[in-house]
């Protein structure tokens, strides 16, 4: 199996758990998490931070991060409060269309990547460790505790 398979592989793994925590949110998406995050806010991040991946990885652009993205000094916190406060108001079957489609234009991205980058360390993986597959679990946890 290349690299680029195996890298593949381990995102379908990963989403097949995401995507079966929240389709036992279905219906539950307002619930709130704590800190004025609710299950849908969780889930625009997800989806935010593949399309800041597919960013990374292809130069395609971040919707609705008009002058966050690139902006200098760079704050993380600052970043995510204020897609957040972006995708606030969106119904619930906005923001499980753009998890949807994120996720597409993420795994496209890496299926046309160059192989050598796709191996452990590499710029693609390490791209999908921190803000693809490898950024879920850090929000499984907190989706599971609104099941």
């Amino acid at each position: 199996m290349s690299y680029r398979d195996e890298l593949l592989a381990q995102m379908s793994m990963a989403r097949g758990k995401l995507e079966s925590v929240v389709e036992a949110l279905h219906g539950r998406e307002d619930v709130d998490l704590g800190d004025g995050w609710r299950v849908r806010d969780i889930l625009a991040h997800i989806a935010l931070w593949e399309r800041v991946a597919t960013w990374k990885l292809d130069g395609s652009t971040v919707p609705n991060a008009e002058g966050l993205i690139d902006r200098e000094p760079w704050d993380l916190n600052g970043f995510n409060e204020e897609m957040r406060e972006r995708w606030r108001p969106r119904p619930v079957s906005a923001v499980r269309a753009e998890l949807s489609l994120a996720h597409e234009a993420l795994v496209a991205a890496v299926a046309l990547a160059p192989e050598e980058e796709c191996a452990v360390g590499g710029r693609v993986w390490t791209v999908i460790d921190e803000d693809g597959a490898g950024h879920y679990e850090q929000h499984v946890m907190a989706l599971q505790a609104a099941v």
